[in-house]
């Protein structure tokens, strides 16, 4: 949305980039498991359950 106190040229000037996501369920799945640490997945009271619960987030994400 245009602003009168954001110069237009600055836009015009400006590099546009943009980020795909990754092809392929294993891919995106990758990539969701890139942020996490061992630490992560292991720093619950419930470890199996938390390592489940991400795993279906992740899969969800990946579909969808």
């Amino acid at each position: 949305m245009p602003a009168p106190y954001f110069p237009v040229s600055t836009l015009q000037n400006g590099v546009k980039m943009t980020t795909e996501p990754p092809r392929g369920l294993k891919a995106n799945l990758k990539r969701s498991y890139t942020d996490l640490t061992q630490k992560t997945l292991e720093d619950c009271k419930k470890p199996e359950i938390w390592r489940k619960l991400i795993f279906g987030l992740a899969f969800f994400h990946a579909i969808i």
